[in-house]
């Protein structure tokens, strides 16, 4: 899966979230509205425990799709 069309799901598994939110929080909803094994395994390895925004999370997201 392509780094653009994997941000594009987790935007839209994240609809609505409010942030700040935690990584436990955001995992939780990501889970709820069908994230993928990969997007899951993403998360868990992110270094953050706590994302301000959205920007924040794609960020944070964007450079662990470059990383692997």
């Amino acid at each position: 899966m392509d780094m653009k069309m994997m941000q594009q799901q987790m935007m839209q598994q994240l609809e609505g979230m409010s942030f700040p939110a935690s990584k436990q929080q955001i995992m939780n909803q990501m889970m709820q509205r069908g994230a993928s094994n990969d997007q899951m395994e993403m998360m868990k390895k992110m270094p953050m425990d706590n994302f301000n925004s959205m920007d924040d999370l794609m960020a944070a997201a964007s450079k662990m799709m470059k990383m692997s």
